[in-house]
């Protein structure tokens, strides 16, 4: 009936697919949970082995890793059942129902989203504050909230898809750095017609990384928006998303903003590595960098 379909990388995901596992088991559903580990370290490989003792349980393991659009596809491409559930790999369950409430949706042809939360307590260590400061003040959204703009919102840590519809459209494979594959897919179920649904079934994503990953994957993120942009016709991008519209109402100031960024960007990274991080600055920060990539291409 579902297919638990999990991409890793890098991280131990026992007590995350033991919860899953127990709470498919005793809904007494048929069920799979795959597992495609994205060539992490021998440490983590050695670790999630411990997996294998269970029941309606697969694993892949990846010599060479592919990228976050790829290994979605050879997942899909793997499932057995018409009801594919996707999760993050640093995830953790918030409660005894969360399955069951995907359950609930697994009729019709149709893409379930359930959205991302965050523990409330700050977190001990100044350099992961940015992270966490960003996924509560932008990532957290009811499910009401995500429903106005449904094709914005959708995002891959945790959605429900019926494989008719995956097939469909797939990941865009040539996307193999961090950012945008989600908007991507979005824009392609706005074409098809599919509406997301929006539920509030969170997970909880744990996973709090330093700054200086958060900034990196950022730009990575931003280079991919460039590529995108400079390579297919994606009008809908100027509609969905915010930072291209600032862009595009700024874009005779380039010139400005790339001096910007390269005078203040030192300062700037100081303060998101500090327990001060402001968001108006790393909204800047996004701005300014993308104005340099983009004054690069021209």
């Amino acid at each position: 009936m579902i297919s638990i379909l999990i991409p890793v990388y890098n991280f131990d995901v026992r007590t995350f697919i033991y919860e899953l596992h127990q709470q498919c088991a005793k809904s007494k559903i048929i069920f799979e949970i795959i597992t495609v580990d994205d060539a992490s370290d021998e440490k983590y490989r050695q670790i999630n082995a411990e997996l294998s003792i269970l029941e309606n349980y697969k694993h892949i393991q990846l010599q060479k890793n592919i990228g976050r659009s790829a290994i979605r596809n050879v997942l899909a491409e793997s499932a057995a059942y018409e009801y594919l559930l996707f999760a993050d790999c640093d995830s953790e369950i918030p409660d005894a129902s969360f399955i069951s409430r995907y359950i609930e949706q697994c009729y019709d042809e149709k893409v379930v989203c359930g959205g991302r939360t965050y523990k409330t307590n700050k977190p001990f260590c100044d350099k992961n504050f940015l992270h966490w400061k960003y996924g509560i003040k932008r990532e957290v959204k009811t499910a009401a909230e995500r429903s106005k703009y449904p094709y914005r919102s959708f995002m891959t840590n945790n959605y429900l898809i019926s494989k008719s519809i995956h097939q469909l459209i797939k990941f865009d494979e040539s996307i193999s750095k961090y950012g945008h594959e989600d908007t991507l897919f979005g824009i392609e179920l706005k074409r098809k017609k599919i509406t997301p649904v929006h539920i509030n079934n969170p997970l909880i994503h744990i996973n709090l990384e330093d700054s200086e990953t958060i900034i990196k994957k950022t730009k990575q993120g931003l280079e991919n928006l460039q590529y995108i942009i400079n390579t297919y016709e994606y009008s809908e991008l100027y509609a969905d998303i915010k930072l291209l519209k600032t862009y595009k109402k700024t874009k005779s100031f380039s010139i400005f903003l790339k001096l910007f960024y390269l005078f203040f960007r030192k300062p700037i990274e100081k303060n998101l590595n500090s327990r001060f991080a402001s968001l108006k600055l790393f909204d800047s920060y996004k701005l300014t960098y993308f104005h340099t990539l983009m004054t690069k291409k021209e």
